[in-house]
Formats: C-alpha cells, structure tokens, sequence
C-alpha cells in the first residue's frame, strides 16, 4: 500500500513538472527557456527535476508524448463507437478541435517550437516521438479503413493527414487571430466539407 502510494505521488509530480514546463516552453520559446526557470516555476529544485528528466530535451518531448497519448486515449474509443463513415469524420473533427482548443499551450508548442527541436535534436528521443506520431496516424487510418465504402476513391492514409491537416490551418488562423475567429462555425464547416465536399443545389 505504502509502496502504491508512493508511485501515486511520483507519477503526480511528474505530471505537474510537465504542465508547468509546457507553460514555460509556450511562454519563452524552447531555447531561451532553462531547467532553471522551470523548477523556479515549479517551486523546486532544479535538482528535482532531474530526477524525472534527464535534460530539458527529455522533458519538451515528454510533454509532446504524453498529450499525442492522451489524444489517442480519448479519440480512438470514440472512433470505434461510430457509426459508419460520417460519424468517425464527425467524431475525428469534433475530438481534434476540442482537444487543441482546450490545450493551447501544446498547439503553441507544436507550431513553433517542435520543427526546431527536431531538426537540432542530437538523441534518440527525436526518433521517438515521429514514431510515436506515425503510429497515432496509423492507428487513426486503420479505424477508418474497414468504414469506408468499397466506392471511394480515397485511401485512409491520404483522408486522414487531409482532415488533420486543415483543422491545424485553422486552429493557427485562430491562435493568430486572437482567437476572434468562431472556431464552433469553422468546425461545422470543415466537418460539411469532408463529408458533403462542395456539393449544393444549383448546378456548378
């Protein structure tokens, strides 16, 4: 029991080191940001934080890690719960923009500070995380696969980066934007255009 409790605790801390790192990542950039000022903001040592990650590299990734896992966790069981191919478009949409929205600082991190790091990264944990990024796009493809109906000319590995990669264009207009821009409205629409296309009365 005491045993339990202690990993309880530990695992608590950990988490709490990456909420704080990835406010401190999303407020300063990656490179000026030091263990230093994370710990400050921890209110621990720096000591302390060394005991969980290895370096700060070792920490940037984590939190990338841990919130692509956590996306999984919550979108896979939604997707397996749908009803035929609109509802897995609907479902993935709905899950992405929730999951960005609710989490800015990590979209923060994602669009201006991931490609920097991974480009200067000397470790093996730079291959971890494309991996990990590979397997969450495969996992995705692979539920939609047996949804899609034997008339569509479209591959799941070419729909799925495509959805993705047009909620991403929009989530940084609106990040850019001030947040101004009606992100329920843009949903809405992008989920209309994946299942519907261009498609509308009058003849085009």
């Amino acid at each position: 029991m005491a045993s339990a409790k202690k990993e309880q605790r530990k695992e608590q801390h950990r988490l709490e080191i990456l909420q704080t790192a990835e406010q401190v990542f999303a407020r300063n950039g990656y490179h000026p940001t030091t263990m230093d000022a994370i710990a400050e903001s921890c209110g621990w040592s720096k000591g302390t934080l060394y005991l969980y990650f290895k370096s700060k590299e070792d920490l940037f990734f984590s939190i990338l890690i841990e919130k692509m896992e956590q996306f999984s966790a919550t979108l896979l069981p939604e997707l397996k719960a749908s009803e035929g191919i609109n509802e897995m478009i609907a479902a993935l949409i709905n899950a992405q923009f929730s999951f960005f929205s609710e989490n800015k600082n990590y979209f923060q991190l994602v669009i201006s500070e991931q490609g920097k790091v991974l480009h200067t990264s000397p470790s093996g944990l730079r291959e971890k995380m494309i991996t990990q990024q590979y397997t969450q796009l495969h996992q995705i493809s692979d539920a939609f696969n047996g949804a899609l109906p034997s008339c569509c000319a479209i591959e799941s590995r070419i729909l799925i980066p495509s959805i993705i990669g047009a909620i991403n264009l929009q989530l940084v207009n609106w990040i850019m934007a001030g947040e101004t821009i009606d992100l329920e409205k843009t949903k809405e629409q992008i989920i209309n255009l994946f299942i519907n296309g261009i498609k509308c009365d009058e003849q085009i």
